[in-house]
């Protein structure tokens, strides 16, 4: 794959978080003289200008619907070399502006105005030279910050670019982020140590960094930092700017000296524009209006004091809409106060119309392969817990069912754990991807809107992925429980168990994807699939037999996996076997209503008319029907962004 050892970062007083395992191969020279003019793109210059933006949304039920104004009229520009503060109060649009100028506002308003790249109406070559930076760090926590950057080059970059120079892409990225001393230790999370709060926000601008973007849009990068991270961070934004590169981000209240570095300012309170134009004329033009900000006081905290609405009493609500009405009032009398022109800006031809993957199907699926290893072979401790758990609830289960004899009780028993077996091996499985999958589809979504890789090869290299846990956690559990509770004795049978516990794990775990696919988030899937699992459970041939089923419910039970596992256990155990006694005593059935072979006891179930490979074959199919659920709902489910309604029509 071309990954290469990080060694060449491992600096002396680097910081003792664990490190993540050196995996890349080390390239014979570390010193490579590459020309990277002639395999990566230039870095165009950029200018975007917005010419009356006006976002709106419905709100209300349907009778009494009205529209809410998001933006109201919105214009600015801003050039090469500079960097764009957004700023305001909670809900003032900030976000929303700059999603519709990245092109990736969420469908579901009106969005009208004006959008203008080099002075040319925003086409789909938009893409190529702009990146997006959300405001989650939405990253895999058990790679390095050197492997999710090398993961993004081999994605991202064109593939006829060498190794080598994507290396020197990757090195170049890490030393502009000022990432070095943690370029080999883990992205972390909540469970896993990893890199500060600081540098997980570079980490996630680097990631979009290594297309090499004109034009980089981002949304509060600095939140959830402390004082100092923060200007980590914004001083590596201040830096991405003045390289060339056209910077917009949104930022709620930054201290001074983060305030300081900013070229542009734009002021936004109820969607209105209170001010656009050089950050440090801003204290003057707010002095024309009264708002005299004092001295030793931070402009950002002056500010957002008159433009932040106060509901706390009626009175307090009056003054503050008024004085917001008249600061809009005013920036529409003055308009831009900057002198920008459109001089310094490079011609969009070379830049190719569609915006398409840069690497073929095998490539990414190779890449995607490797990434999923990494991050489900690391995951120790989700390993570790199913481990346990097969363990703990093996040994509960030989404890109670041990020693089952060949009476009437016998079969109850034998039934109850059958069926029980195929319930846990389901749950444990279908929990263990809605654990995971929702929070990972935040990446997926990113990654398929900058067009890194195809659904497909993601879906497929997921699944390959997961695989080993799944048949490692069933395999013990099987050889625990089967013979230490009595099951059939025949050696073929227990590897047809084996085989049946294995495809009805590979069928849960799809079913997990296909639910997590088809919702929004994790508390959703969660919500979601104990009633989906409840429902195939109740059909599954144990609790009610397919005699008793109405007609007009009866198809549900065919797509329950557990009905086919259930089939192919219990025709594997009793197809064949005979010898089951009647139980003495004045509450044994009569003679009449005792079970003697296992073809009887299958023909009171109403499996009498299936074999063992009719039941397997039926996974076979609900694993297929499963996953093929799971990847439509993947494939169409991606975000849809709102269309922007032009007011002018230009050539």
């Amino acid at each position: 794959m071309g990954f290469v050892s990080t060694r060449s970062f491992k600096t002396k007083g680097a910081d003792e978080r664990p490190q993540g395992p050196s995996v890349f191969r080390s390239p014979e020279d570390d010193h490579l003289a590459v020309d990277l003019t002639t395999q990566m793109k230039k870095l165009v210059k950029v200018a975007i200008e917005w010419q009356e933006v006006t976002y709106t949304v419905p709100v209300g039920k349907r009778k009494h619907r009205k529209q809410r104004v998001i933006l109201d009229a919105s214009s600015g520009r801003v050039t090469p070399g500079h960097l764009l503060a957004v700023m305001g109060p909670t809900g003032c649009g900030k976000t929303s502006l700059i999603s519709a100028l990245a092109g990736r506002l969420p469908a579901g308003g009106h969005l009208d105005g004006d959008i203008l790249v080099n002075g040319q109406p925003r086409t789909k070559s938009f893409r190529n030279v702009s990146a997006f930076v959300m405001q989650d760090d939405v990253l895999f926590h058990n790679l390095t910050v050197w492997e999710t950057f090398m993961v993004a080059a081999q994605l991202r970059l064109p593939q006829s670019m060498s190794k080598q120079a994507k290396l020197m892409v990757v090195r170049d990225v890490i030393a502009e982020l000022g990432l070095a001393k943690c370029a080999n230790t883990y992205i972390g999370n909540a469970m896993v140590r990893g890199v500060s709060g600081g540098e997980r926000k570079r980490a996630n601008i680097g990631v979009e960094m290594m297309s090499n973007p004109s034009l980089i849009f981002l949304d509060e990068p600095t939140s959830g930092l402390d004082a100092f991270q923060a200007q980590n961070v914004m001083e590596a934004l201040w830096s991405l700017a003045h390289a060339g590169r056209t910077v917009i981000s949104t930022i709620h209240q930054p201290r001074s000296s983060i305030y300081s570095m900013f070229d542009l300012l734009y002021m936004l309170s109820e969607g209105k524009t209170m001010y656009f134009g050089p950050a440090a004329e801003a204290t003057a033009y707010f002095a024309r209006w009264g708002f005299v900000c004092p001295p030793q006081y931070n402009p950002a905290d002056f500010f957002m004091d008159f433009v932040s609405m106060d509901y706390r009493t009626p009175e307090a609500e009056t003054d503050s809409r008024e004085r917001i009405e008249l600061l809009a009032h005013a920036y529409r009398v003055a308009g831009w106060r900057g002198e920008e022109s459109l001089d310094n800006i490079d011609s969009l031809a070379g830049i190719p119309e569609t915006f398409s993957f840069q690497t073929n199907w095998l490539h990414q699926a190779r890449v995607l392969l490797w990434r999923a290893w990494m991050q489900a072979s690391r995951d120790k401790i989700p390993l570790a817990i199913g481990i346990v758990q097969m363990i703990v609830i093996g040994c509960v289960l030989a404890a109670i069912y041990s020693g089952m004899d060949y009476t009437q009780k016998g079969i109850n028993d034998r039934l109850g754990i059958l069926f029980f077996i195929a319930i846990f091996t389901a749950f444990g499985n279908l929990m263990a991807m809605l654990n995971t999958f929702p929070t990972e589809k935040a990446i997926v979504n990113r990654e398929r809107a900058a067009k890194s890789y195809r659904v497909s090869p993601y879906y497929l290299t997921k699944l390959l992925a997961e695989s080993p846990a799944r048949l490692v956690q069933t395999i013990l559990f099987v050889c625990i429980v089967y013979w230490a509770v009595g099951l059939n004795p025949s050696a073929s049978r227990f590897f047809i168990f084996i085989c049946v516990l294995v495809l009805e794990a590979f069928a849960a775990q799809a079913l997990g994807i296909a639910v997590s696919a088809a919702v929004k988030n994790d508390k959703m899937a969660l919500a979601i699939a104990p009633a989906v699992t409840v429902c195939l459970i109740l059909f599954g041939g144990f609790y009610i037999n397919s005699a008793s089923i109405p007609r007009w419910l009866f198809w549900i039970q065919y797509v329950s996996f557990l009905y086919w596992a259930f089939i192919a256990l219990a025709t594997n155990e009793f197809r064949g076997a005979c010898c089951w006694s009647c139980d003495a005593g004045p509450n044994a059935p009569s003679q009449g209503g005792c079970l003697h072979n296992g073809d009887q006891i299958l023909n009171r179930l109403s499996f009498g008319g299936y074999r063992t490979w009719e039941g397997v074959l039926g996974l076979v199919g609900m694993i297929l029907l499963y996953n093929c659920i799971g990847y439509l709902n993947l494939r169409f489910t991606k975000p849809r962004y709102q269309p922007l309604h032009a007011l002018k029509k230009r050539q």
